[in-house]
C-alpha cells in the first residue's frame, strides 16, 4: 500500500486506487486491459476502512475499472493446479471486504463500463446501485469454469432479483446486455454516454447533496440492519441527528 502525501491523497492497494472528488469516494479497478482479478480481495479491506475513516466528510463511494471494462473476473489461470486452501482463504477475505462494502454507512454506486465479469460482477452487487453505459455486458460466468461464484454473488443476485430470475442467469452463465440488464432489475440505469462514470458521478451527488453525512448514515445504518433482521433498527437515529444538529446551532 502506497500513500501520497499531496491534498488530495491517493491510495493505492492490491488491483485498486482510492482517491476523493469532494465529498465522493473513487474506488478503481486497475490490472490489464480487462482488470483481471489476480487477488479475489482486489483492495485491503482495513486499508479501505482506515482510508474512509480519515475522511469523515466522504458520503458516497463509486467503484469502477480503469479503461474500457469494470471487471472480467478471476485470472483463470488460477484455476490451473489450483492450491484449494490458499484459495478458499483468499475467498474469505474477498467475502469480507464485500461484506464490509455492502454495509458502508455511504451511498455505494458501480459504474459499469464493458465486461463486468464473475468476480466483477460480484464486486458490483456489493454496491447499492449499478449504472451501466449502452455496451456494458453483465454475467456470472463462473460456471463456464467448472466452479460457481464464490464472493457472495449467487446470493446477492437471489436478493436482488428474486431466486426464479437469478436460478437460471448462475446456472447458465447468462451475459446480459445494459438493456436486459435493466429489464431483470440488474442495473439502475443506462447512460447515455459511452463512459458510465460522469452520468454515475451526477447520480450519486443528487442523492447526497445537501445532506449531512450523519444523515446519510443513519439511513444507510437503518437499511442495513433491517437487511440482517435486526429488530427495531431506526431505534435512536432520529433522536441521534436531533442532538447532532443541537450541538452545531450551540
Amino acid at each position: 500500500m502506497t500513500l501520497s502525501t499531496s491534498e488530495e491523497t491517493v491510495m493505492q492497494s492490491g488491483l485498486a486506487e482510492l482517491h476523493a472528488e469532494g465529498r465522493i469516494a473513487v474506488l478503481t479497478i486497475e490490472n490489464g486491459t480487462k482488470n483481471l482479478l489476480s487477488e479475489p480481495e482486489f483492495i485491503q479491506r482495513e486499508a479501505l476502512l482506515s482510508w474512509l475513516d480519515a475522511r469523515p466528510q466522504i458520503c458516497a463511494l463509486i467503484i469502477t475499472g480503469k479503461g474500457r471494462h469494470f471487471s472480467h473476473g478471476a485470472d483463470t489461470s488460477l484455476f490451473e493446479n489450483p492450491d484449494i486452501p490458499a484459495i478458499s482463504e483468499k475467498l474469505r477475505k474477498a467475502r469480507e471486504l464485500l461484506n464490509t462494502i455492502e454495509r458502508l454507512p455511504l451511498v455505494t454506486a458501480a459504474a459499469v463500463n464493458g465486461g463486468c465479469f464473475g468476480g466483477g460482477l460480484e464486486i458490483a452487487l456489493s454496491c447499492q446501485f449499478r449504472i451501466a453505459s449502452p455496451k456494458a455486458v453483465l454475467g456470472l460466468t463462473e460456471i463456464m469454469h467448472g466452479v460457481v461464484p464464490g464472493m457472495g454473488g449467487m446470493e446477492r443476485l437471489a436478493r436482488l432479483l428474486g431466486r426464479e430470475k437469478a436460478l437460471p442467469m448462475i446456472l447458465r452463465g447468462e451475459m446480459l446486455t445494459a438493456q436486459q440488464a435493466l429489464s431483470a432489475g440488474l442495473v439502475t440505469k443506462i447512460t447515455e454516454q459511452k463512459d458510465a462514470f460522469p452520468e454515475t458521478v451526477q447520480f450519486v451527488q443528487n442523492l447526497i447533496s445537501g445532506i449531512s453525512p450523519a444523515q446519510i448514515r443513519a439511513v444507510t445504518e437503518t437499511l442495513a440492519r433491517d437487511a440482517d433482521g435486526m429488530k427495531d433498527p431506526s431505534q435512536g437515529k432520529f433522536e441521534a441527528l436531533l442532538r447532532e444538529r443541537e450541538h452545531h446551532e450551540a
